[in-house]
């Protein structure tokens, strides 16, 4: 926990110093899931929950970029298969606590504002870079890892108040280590030659998560009030919007 609040702090500090007016900020809870070398996953003992929250600058009402970070369990039971294949020892299972952080930039398909009555709602696409870290076992030995990863989703989200707004959102994380599960390349052998046949790397391996949840989000600075949505055909360089207070 303390870890994120860590994060949050600094990610508000920078928007803040960008000396730009329009911030959200976001509290994020929902469930977390796996998808990876392991086979015939019981759905019910791979969801876990998860929570976390975001700090989102807006450039418009079309475009944002949102620091987010997401903490909580991510674990499968099931089976694999592995090398050489033999059903009676093919059952595994994992549990760890994952950190995802990313930075993604927010497209909103319609216009929207928190708090704005002219925008009430709007479906959105994200997408971007970021890491987790986490804790693995290899080979009987503990470790600290920390992938980049890349993440992408879409949502819903709508205003309930002049600063309020709530949302509804799905995402994966492509992961760039192989390593969430326990399960490092299972596949891979030595053949007769004595030569080790590997069918994972860093940029090819099974690891994926997956997030869905709620946020329930805050106008923490609400400073597009003199953004004009009805923008003049000239100015349809400025990404549809317009203020009309700005000097040229």
């Amino acid at each position: 926990m303390k870890q994120l609040l860590v994060l949050f702090l600094v990610g508000f500090l920078a928007v803040k110093a960008l000396a730009q007016p329009s911030v959200d900020i976001g509290l994020f809870g929902g469930a977390g899931t796996y998808f990876g070398d392991m086979t015939k996953i019981e759905l019910t003992k791979s969801l876990n929950p998860a929570y976390g929250g975001f700090i989102r600058f807006n450039f418009n009402p079309r475009y944002a970029l949102r620091f987010n970070a997401i903490n909580g369990s991510i674990g499968a039971e099931g089976e694999f298969d592995f090398q050489p294949l033999n059903p009676a020892n093919n059952y595994w299972n994992f549990n760890k606590n994952v950190l995802d952080i990313s930075l993604q930039f927010e497209f909103n398909y319609l216009k929207y504002i928190v708090g704005d009555k002219e925008t009430p709602w709007s479906t959105y696409l994200a997408g971007g870079v970021g890491v987790q870290t986490y804790q693995y076992i290899a080979n009987g030995i503990e470790g600290s890892e920390i992938s980049p990863t890349i993440p992408f989703g879409l949502g819903f989200k709508f205003n309930l108040s002049k600063r309020w707004g709530i949302g509804l959102e799905g995402g994966l994380r492509k992961s760039f280590s192989d390593k969430l599960d326990n399960l490092d390349d299972p596949l891979s052998y030595v053949n007769a030659d004595e030569i080790k046949i590997t069918y994972t790397d860093k940029l090819h391996n099974n690891d994926w998560t997956s997030y869905v949840g709620i946020h329930l989000v805050y106008k923490l600075i609400y400073g597009n009030k003199d953004w004009t949505l009805r923008t003049p055909n000239d100015r349809v360089i400025d990404w549809g919007i317009w203020n009309k207070d700005r000097k040229e």
